[in-house]
């Protein structure tokens, strides 16, 4: 499958087509972004028909090399309306002609909003100001031209000013102005054609995600601006940085440095960056190692190496585009996760042939199966050792049962007959350790490989890798599915076709089902929770793939036999 990436940078935007299936790119270019209209003093404004040019030439590529869906990374802060009168040129985030000093904003606390008081804040430009009309960040502007849905993710979004950085909600100033819808998951907006389309997202964290900075390193990165950035779970940490919205609910803990990234080739400039960069490490989170990426590491990677190394830190150099790559690793984490039910022959190496076919989890049936403990726990240990998801399909939410599974070391459960939030709350309640639920505690067991790690740290990532997904198969359970993906600890929901089917009363008319399917898709859209459906029906597939479905169950390995022996008599 291909994607088409595009990272609209401020000075070029680059593109790509990626194919997912053998990790390569396929086409590669870049234009420069248009240039500005209106620059006098500290303003900064594009005319919004050149955007516009850009998004007519560069996207219609994505449908010439047959893509299935695109990911965009857009520069932030800066933004577009739409009034009586048409839409307004795009303000670029290199406008700086904002208030700071506004005494209406001086006890705002830009913390929860994931974004700082800066000269270029939409927010301070806008918020008491009497405009009526819409309000699109870049990244929402263009989802709009291209899907027709003012929407965008929440780690474009914030830098606005207009949102919660933890939930995405929009905040009551500038009440005359329509906003963006904002999700917090990526995710689907709309169609380009027959391409989906996935949230934009922040240039710079689309960044960080790329360049294996991880948890434990700063990001410094040398692009038309300059910035340093690390990993923070603590959205109240102190410090004088942003903590903008990143992915998995955590926080990017940034400074922007006043130092521009075409300065870094001049001498003099060096010792300035220096001072700045020194200065961030005194009131950031402490990290052991950093690395250098951008357009203008080359010229400082030595300079900075040696002097981060005196503050023992180890300093490495990112030799590949990291925007383009973490849209890379975007496109590969959010495709469509394809699996396969193992119903009832207890055959542990199964993990192993379904990892070894790129399938991405397999369910295990221990509703209608009939495998005991045993069989379980040589299956689990199996999929662990293997690295594929096993996720069990329980008869029922009993606290005995889901224990004993939970610390074989099943990636999660699934819950059949899920008709309103208190079924699944138990589910929740037995799998997840405290605070979030009450798994009993006893970790020399298989779920740890026999050597837990100090409590400390295995519990919250215990918690965070136990999925727990609810079944939706009756009508009450599609009525109850907005209170069901609300439950806190629930991570998606799949659709059962064949027994919603039976419970509709429908004669088994699967067309019956696509009103359902869209309520779903759009709901969990909302819940920022995926959703999956477990078919072998390709029309239903289809269905739910428009509808922005994130797994796919597949048939089982009963299915699979069966197939082969008619395939042997037929031939």
């Amino acid at each position: 499958m291909k994607s088409f990436l595009i990272d609209v940078g401020s000075t070029f935007i680059k593109y790509a087509v990626y194919n997912l299936s053998n990790n390569m790119s396929e086409f590669e270019d870049a234009i420069p972004f248009p240039p500005a209209c209106y620059c006098e003093e500290s303003a900064y404004h594009v005319d919004i028909e050149d955007v516009d040019r850009v998004i007519d030439t560069v996207f219609p590529l994505a449908k010439v090399y047959g893509c299935k869906s695109i990911y965009i990374s857009v520069q932030m802060h800066g933004y577009v309306l739409k009034t009586k009168e048409g839409f307004g040129r795009y303000v670029s985030w290199r406008d700086w002609t904002a208030d700071v000093d506004d005494t209406r904003f001086l006890e705002l606390d830009f913390d929860d909003l994931g974004t700082s008081r800066r000269k270029n804040s939409p927010l301070l430009k806008l918020a008491y100001k009497d405009v009526e009309g819409e309000f699109f960040t870049l990244g929402s502007y263009i989802a709009y031209k291209l899907v027709g849905v003012n929407a965008t993710h929440v780690t474009d979004a914030c830098a606005s000013g207009f949102f919660f950085a933890d939930t995405g909600k929009s905040n009551t100033y500038a009440p005359k102005l329509v906003k963006p819808s904002v999700y917090t998951r990526v995710c689907t907006v709309g169609k380009y054609g027959d391409i989906s389309v996935f949230t934009p997202m922040g240039d710079h964290q689309i960044s960080f995600w790329g360049s294996n900075a991880i948890d434990e390193k700063y990001l410094i990165n040398i692009g038309t601006a300059i910035q340093i950035s690390c990993i923070s779970e603590d959205s109240k940490e102190c410090g004088r940085y942003e903590k903008r919205p990143y992915f998995d609910k955590k926080r990017l803990c940034t400074l922007s440095l006043s130092v521009g990234g075409g300065d870094v080739n001049e001498e003099q400039c060096k010792e300035a960056l220096w001072k700045e960069i020194d200065g961030a490490l005194l009131c950031l989170p402490q990290k052991g190692g950093a690395i250098l990426g951008g357009g203008g590491a080359d010229f400082v990677f030595d300079y900075l190496s040696n002097r981060l190394k005196s503050r023992g830190i180890t300093c490495e150099k990112s030799d590949v585009n990291i925007g383009m790559e973490g849209l890379k690793k975007m496109a590969k984490q959010t495709a469509v996760k394809k699996g396969t039910m193992l119903s009832e022959i207890c055959f542990p190496n199964f993990m192993v042939i379904a990892k070894n076919c790129g399938l991405d989890y397999v369910i295990l049936d221990n509703e209608h199966g009939y495998f005991d403990y045993a069989d379980i726990a040589k299956i689990t240990m199996t999929a662990k050792l293997v690295g594929i998801d096993l996720i069990v399909r329980i008869g029922d939410s009993g606290r005995a049962h889901i224990t004993k599974l939970a610390d074989m070391g099943v990636s999660g459960f699934l819950l059949p007959m899920t008709n309103g939030p208190e079924d699944i709350a138990r589910v929740v309640e037995c799998a997840k350790y405290a605070p979030e639920g009450k798994r009993g505690l006893s970790t020399t067991r298989a779920h740890t490989l026999y050597n837990p790690p100090p409590l400390k740290e295995y519990l919250p990532s215990a918690n965070q890798k136990m999925k727990i997904y609810a079944q939706i198969e009756t009508v009450k359970g599609v009525d109850n599915v907005a209170d069901i993906l609300a439950v806190e600890g629930v991570d998606g929901i799949f659709i059962g076709p064949n027994d919603l089917m039976s419970d509709l009363g429908c004669g088994y008319d699967k067309t019956a089902l696509y009103p359902i399917i869209e309520k779903i898709g759009s709901l969990s859209k909302v819940a920022n929770k995926p959703f999956g459906i477990i078919t072998g029906d390709k029309e239903l597939i289809g269905k739910a793939r428009d509808n922005g479905v994130t797994f796919l169950s597949i048939g089982s390995e009963l299915n699979m036999l069966i197939n082969g022996c008619k395939k042997i008599m037929e031939e």
